[in-house]
């Protein structure tokens, strides 16, 4: 029987390798759309806390909104109270991305996934999953978005 660890990976690859192709179709590299759409839920924040968050290395993510930035699709500024700090948000053209291009690609990936779980599943999927990752590292998903 195959251990549990590697059921979690091998689940995680299958639903990247479906994923990656999309992104990229869009022009977006790996971990650009997980950026994008931490920024859609929060508005705005700190680089640094948008790395912690999104489990990216601080010199990867400054690079990755280096990119971004380029791409017209967020915009980082100096908050005026902390010079060394960067705020980091989406334009109007991130937004849009976002929601017209990133989260249907998403769900359509997700729903394929979940194809034949009935939605009392589903809902225990989630609440396992949770609670494997609050097992983990002591705080909930939903706190780490």
């Amino acid at each position: 029987m195959m251990p549990f660890n590697l059921l979690i990976l091998k689940a995680f690859h299958a639903q990247k390798n479906h994923i990656r192709p999309l992104m990229a179709a869009i022009g977006l590299s790996p971990g650009q759309p997980k950026v994008l759409s931490f920024l859609a839920v929060h508005q705005e924040c700190l680089q640094k806390d948008l790395a912690a968050a999104c489990d990216i290395e601080p010199p990867t993510i400054s690079r990755m909104l280096d990119n971004l930035e380029k791409k017209r699709l967020i915009v980082r500024t100096a908050p005026a109270d902390d010079r060394r700090a960067l705020t980091v948000k989406l334009t109007l053209a991130g937004e849009e991305l976002v929601y017209n291009e990133i989260l249907p690609r998403y769900n359509s990936v997700n729903a394929i996934s979940m194809r034949g779980f009935s939605e009392e599943e589903q809902a225990a999927f989630r609440n396992f999953l949770n609670r494997m990752y609050r097992n983990l590292t002591g705080n909930d998903v939903e706190d780490a978005l």
